[in-house]
């Protein structure tokens, strides 16, 4: 039977199915929307790290193994996606109605929202590369899943408060 070692490869290889991160954010997802809408400041949102993770480990038949934490970082990774994705949109909102209100008085100043586009791709193409390079630090290791999985958790969730601060800053 050839197929279970191939299936454990790819799993290793790139993560949990699909499946199983999505059961793992709607059951988790809900804890980092509740911390996350009761803080106040970006300084606030660094006691929301691990709300999914950590609780989904704990919970989850095989949430200690090997696939089960990738699965709760992969589900961590996404839940923080989400709400980088809104603090962009906002954050990109007020740097375009700053741009706006500044152009005529300042018009050789780079606009804001241009910059913070150009950031943020450049901030995805890094992500993954450095990603990529954490689960490669481990070769064939059962550790790679869950080190990539565990940087991406982390870094979203760095540059999503990194988001909020740059409106808090203003």
């Amino acid at each position: 039977m050839r197929f279970a070692p191939t299936l454990i490869a790819v799993v290793l290889a790139f993560g949990a199915p699909a499946g199983a991160t999505e059961h793992e954010l709607d059951a988790y997802g809900p804890a980092l929307d509740a911390c996350y809408s009761s803080a106040e400041t970006s300084e606030a949102l660094n006691g929301c790290r691990d709300a999914v993770s950590g609780s989904c480990m704990d919970r989850e038949d095989g949430g200690q193994t090997t696939l089960g934490m990738s699965s709760c970082l992969m589900a961590e990774a996404a839940a923080w996606d989400r709400h980088l994705n809104e603090e962009y949109k906002a954050t990109m909102a007020v740097f375009d109605e700053q741009d706006a209100e500044e152009a005529a008085s300042f018009p050789g100043i780079p606009p804001r929202a241009a910059a913070l586009k150009a950031a943020q791709r450049a901030w995805i193409a890094f992500r993954d590369a450095e990603c990529a390079l954490a689960r490669a630090q481990w070769g064939a290791g059962s550790m790679r899943s869950i080190a990539g999985a565990g940087c991406h958790a982390d870094m979203t969730a760095t540059r999503t408060i990194e988001l909020r601060a740059m409106r808090e800053e203003r």
